[in-house]
């Protein structure tokens, strides 16, 4: 439940080895990669003075950010075109990694068993488009296939042109009154009720003009681009032949690319695999710097991660220059990403921070509290047994069937509180009467329950200021940390000023007099308005003041005001806790009283059902937010900055990283062959 801590790594080695260096820090999926080049213009890059480095050292005038020559592409392409005839599920063998590979012999192995199955598989396209040729043809000739006349020798005809085709049935008659303007012979040869099929017989030289006349016809021309001797029945019996020797051709094909496939498994799923490692290669090397001889690489490492990285490293590869170097060594302004650690429970809680912000490096991880505050704020104002297993229920299907880990994560845990509380309040689907309460019924304790939620309140902002003293300290911030409203003088001005508010309403004397404790918090005041003098004079900075001393104490004096403005808002703001507590029982007794307002059993029992759907969608939703509210408004606000940025290591995944422009796979028509 902590911000990991982090190193830097900085490797140089020889250029021939960097593609297999490369890939081990890939497979070992921890180090997040910084631009080289930019540290070493920084002079943040260490240089060893030992004399073996000496070559290392002199090459290093002459670096330069690297720049790839590959074009892997091409080779993603026909691999992506084998998965697609093959019909394969595209998955990462990482057994094919481990190994001592050189990704050029892939490359030959993948462009012969490409160049093999492209062969077959265009072959087989080919063949269906002819067999889709033959079915068009096949129902053109059915409507002359009873006319005993060889087709052959009439398509052949030199001088005249013999044309079919269809028409709608309605033009039939507009056909007939014009048809002795038309300089052709015209032949129905076939009709129902929607269609007539024409021959038509044109003299060469009227072709263009007939053409125009049967097109005002909206004719539709048969396209014969197959020859065959006799009749059309003759025609049809050839078709018929040609079509079985295309099935049986393309079934052999098949066959033939089956068996391809079962050889070659095991081997297009190493390409995949192989492949996928080039990309992330190749975008782990766009961040290193490089000269003809040498590489130069740096990043971040978690330190429980370092040892094994190191020993895969020095084990095949024994004149690297691998150093590391701890945050605190590297020059200011340098930080860190920040890796979060949380146990099973609170890791779903993690996006609920990373909404608001990345917690930066030197800052203390909130998800822990995040996560047991909200559970705690949500269970109190949405406590029921039965809803809250419900909500349980949908966060593991989202969890487990849907794949949403964080917000299944998260609304499984809230269902778990709101059950907890459930017991607590004695409420089952809004029923206060199955089971006995453990603690206390909100309806019945209104002032209980708002008194509650504001001492809660009251001690989720207190450990709120702890947690900014401790970021501050960690930080080394005076300022903040001692003299600020969220430091120590705010959190002795809150923590005084409810004593005294709570004597008085109570009628209780305070065990120090009210005039001291009046003269203490106008001493915390004037302290919070001259923090940052007071802090640069303790650390001995001059100017004392970063803009002018009006202009500072202007600001101050309204930010005195605003400050006491947020502590009463802060603190009042968790009323709202009981108060949803006790909305929560009174919007079930609404849809109680209509219940008992319907006709019958099942229409109540409806009505009953239907406020059940309606709380845990609405009224969950509802208070799902306003938890948001507290954790953002009211306690992020006073220890929270989120200015760090995500610990991203470089990993392998499925598919190519979205920088990466994935490449346009084989057009529509080659696509994927179901060969089985």
């Amino acid at each position: 439940m902590a911000v990991e801590k982090m190193e830097m790594i900085n490797i140089i080695g020889q250029m021939n080895e960097v593609d297999n260096i490369a890939r081990k820090i890939v497979l070992s999926s921890s180090v997040h990669m910084i631009n080289a080049i930019n540290e070493i213009n920084q002079n943040n890059f260490p240089i060893l003075r030992a004399q073996d480095n000496v070559d290392a050292l002199v090459d290093f005038n002459y670096i330069k950010q690297y720049n790839s020559q590959k074009n892997i592409q091409e080779i993603q392409r026909k691999v992506d075109g084998l998965f697609d005839i093959f019909g394969m599920k595209k998955r990462i063998s990482y057994k094919y990694l481990k190994e001592k590979y050189e990704f050029k012999n892939d490359i030959d192995e993948i462009n012969k068993l490409y160049e093999l199955v492209k062969e077959k598989h265009e072959k087989v396209i080919k063949l269906n488009e002819e067999n889709d040729d033959i079915e068009r043809l096949e129902r053109y000739l059915k409507y002359i296939k009873n006319i005993n006349i060889n087709l052959d020798e009439i398509l052949d005809m030199k001088y005249i042109k013999m044309k079919i085709g269809v028409i709608p049935k309605y033009n039939v008659d507009k056909l007939k009154k014009n048809y002795e303007n038309i300089s052709a012979i015209i032949f129905k040869v076939y009709s129902d009720a929607d269609i007539a099929v024409l021959m038509a017989f044109i003299p060469s030289p009227f072709e263009i003009e007939v053409d125009r006349v049967l097109m005002s016809l909206s004719f539709d021309e048969f396209k014969i681009n197959m020859r065959f001797i006799g009749t059309p029945s003759k025609w049809l019996e050839k078709l018929k032949d040609r079509k079985n020797q295309i099935k049986d051709e393309i079934k052999s094909i098949k066959e033939q690319l089956l068996d391809i496939k079962n050889d070659n498994l095991k081997n297009v799923e190493r390409y995949y695999s192989r492949l996928m490692m080039e990309f992330k290669i190749e975008e782990l090397k766009s961040f290193i710097a490089c000269t003809d001889e040498f590489f130069y690489l740096t990043g971040w490492i978690p330190s429980f991660r370092k040892k094994n990285l190191l020993k895969s490293l020095e084990a095949e590869h024994k004149n690297l220059i691998i150093v590391f170097k701890e945050a605190k060594d590297l020059r200011e302004g340098l930080n860190p990403p920040t890796c979060l650690r949380n146990g099973y429970m609170l890791t779903p809680f993690e996006s609920i921070v990373k909404m608001y912000g990345i917690p930066s490096y030197n800052e203390l991880d909130p998800t822990a509290f995040v996560g047991i505050s909200y559970m705690l704020l949500f269970g109190a104002m949405f406590g029921d047994v039965g809803q809250g297993l419900v909500l349980f229920l949908i966060g593991e299907i989202l969890n487990r069937f849907k794949r949403r880990p964080n917000l299944g994560g998260v609304l499984a845990r809230l269902g778990i509180s709101s059950t907890i509380f459930g017991f607590i309040y004695g409420s089952v689907f809004g029923y206060e009467n199955i089971i006995k309460e453990l603690v206390v019924r909100p309806m019945e304790e209104i002032n209980v329950m708002l008194i509650a939620a504001i001492v809660f309140g009251v001690i989720l902002l207190s450990i709120g200021y702890l947690y900014n003293l401790i970021n501050s300290y960690k930080r080394r911030d005076i300022e903040n940390g001692i003299f600020s409203r969220n430091g120590v003088a705010g959190l002795s001005f809150y923590w005084l000023l409810l004593y005294y508010i709570v004597a008085k309403v109570l009628n209780k004397d305070t065990f120090i007099p009210s005039g001291a404790i009046t003269i203490i918090l106008i001493t915390l005041i004037i302290i919070m308005v001259l923090k940052e003098p007071l802090s640069n004079l303790i650390k001995g900075v001059r100017p004392l003041y970063s803009e002018s001393v009006y202009d500072y104490y202007i600001e101050g004096g309204f930010g005195i005001l605003e400050t006491l403005l947020s502590l009463l808002s802060n603190t009042l703001s968790f009323i709202r806790v009981g108060a949803f507590a006790i909305n929560h029982v009174g919007l079930f007794i609404a849809f109680a009283t209509l219940s008992k307002m319907m006709a019958n059993n099942i229409e109540s029992t409806a009505t009953m059902i239907l406020g059940n759907v309606i709380i845990i969608g609405l009224e969950g939703l509802i208070v799902f937010i306003q938890g948001l509210r507290l954790e953002y408004y009211e306690l992020f606000s006073k220890y929270f900055s989120g200015t760090g940025y995500e610990y991203n290591p470089c990993y392998l995944t499925a598919s190519i990283d979205n920088a990466k422009k994935r490449i346009n796979r084989l057009s529509k028509k080659q696509l994927i062959l179901n060969i089985e």
